[in-house]
């Protein structure tokens, strides 16, 4: 048990952070300090694909500590932090086989600080994978103190990997949504007027947006394919793609090729609201991720494909209540699209239901889980 009244420090360990972190660092550090808790949020400069969203922020001090990234491969990372991470009573890592600071807390045993704590990311394919990488993870994840979940989905996850229940804190990832939420208040007629104007997209003419990192988990020739055959039938049908990355050559040929599909770039703030305010639905036939919640803040049904590989959020996602899951298959795709432009009653009560998701899903309240499960880790004997 960490006494009260004693400094204690907190420190969580971060590869890199994307501005939708912000927020939520910004909040855990201000709720920690008022209980005595120093909290550090270590985190360093990004790879090439990670640069190449532009989605990224440096934490300012006291709440975060910039360091340099060391990538001995594409797949291990160390961070020159060990000193530092030796003085703190608890230390949050990623459950991650090539980051390379966990062997040595894994090793080290539990005789002396810091306490070990792991801030898991689950998928469904994470979970039937038997590889050697996944199975260290394993074996690692349960030399923790406490474990910091994700979504209910990787709770499950730990309990059949050994965590112990008691010791589990199901975050319930999120994003800023109330901020979102005032931001897509704030936006007006004219400026939907002048965004529809300065796009050439004609008056009426139906919306869907994609908003996320432009990489190939996210199977964009799917969604580009799937457009094709959506345009067939609805030849005025628009696409706002929203975002950077690898693959922002393949969205800027489908936009040189099809005026219908407007490549923005990285949006955020006013400009990010108001192309989701012109939108009818959120398209995003690859890996879901939080991406769910900023659909959900604007009202509008995300559909998305089965597939193995999404990311834990995809927890949020209710087929045919707040959403659309179909088939991975891009006739099955475009079908759906035209289903819900087709029939407004529908496409309005999946709109309705992503609305109430969106408010069970806060900053606030994830931070608060957050800084409550700290607390209870260091309050174990």
């Amino acid at each position: 048990m960490v006494l009260a009244g004693s400094r204690v420090r907190v420190m969580v360990v971060q590869e890199v952070v994307p501005h939708y972190r912000l927020r939520l660092f910004e909040l855990l550090h201000a709720q920690l300090a008022q209980v005595g808790i120093e909290l550090t949020v270590v985190h360093g400069n990004p790879n090439r694909e990670q640069a190449a969203k532009q989605d990224l922020v440096d934490l300012p001090p006291p709440v975060g500590l910039k360091v340099n990234n060391l990538r001995l491969t594409e797949r291990l990372l160390y961070q020159p932090v060990v000193s530092r991470l030796l003085q703190a009573d608890l230390a949050i890592f990623p459950n991650a086989a090539g980051y390379l600071p966990n062997y040595l807390f894994w090793l080290k045993g539990r005789q002396r600080p810091p306490r070990l704590g792991f801030w898991v990311y689950h998928t469904r394919e994470r979970a039937a994978d038997r590889s050697l990488k996944e199975a260290v993870s394993r074996r690692m994840m349960r030399r923790a103190d406490w474990w910091f979940a994700y979504t209910a989905g990787t709770r499950d996850y730990l309990l059949m990997n050994g965590a112990v229940d008691e010791r589990i804190t199901v975050l319930n990832n999120s994003v800023d949504v109330a901020g979102f939420r005032a931001l897509l208040a704030a936006v007006g007629a004219e400026e939907l007027s002048e965004f529809r104007r300065r796009r050439k997209i004609p008056a009426g003419a139906p919306v869907a947006l994609f908003c996320g990192g432009l990489h190939r988990e996210k199977r964009l020739d799917f969604l580009f394919e799937a457009l094709r055959l959506i345009h067939r039938e609805c030849p005025d049908f628009q696409l706002l793609v929203i975002g950077d990355g690898a693959c922002r050559a393949t969205v800027e040929r489908e936009a040189a090729r099809d005026t219908r599909v407007h490549a923005l770039g990285a949006l955020f703030g006013q400009d990010k609201a108001r192309a989701f305010r012109l939108a009818q639905l959120a398209l995003c036939p690859g890996l879901v991720g939080l991406g769910i919640l900023d659909a959900c803040a604007a009202g509008l049904p995300l559909l998305t494909t089965d597939l193995p590989g999404h990311s834990p959020e995809i927890d949020y996602l209710r087929h045919g209540i707040n959403g659309w899951m179909t088939v991975p298959e891009p006739r099955a795709y475009a079908n759906a699209v035209l289903r819900l432009l087709r029939c407004e009653a529908q496409r309005r009560e999946l709109s309705r239901a992503a609305l109430e998701s969106a408010r069970h899903h806060s900053i606030e309240d994830m931070a608060g889980r957050f800084a409550q499960g700290i607390r209870d880790c260091l309050a174990r004997p």
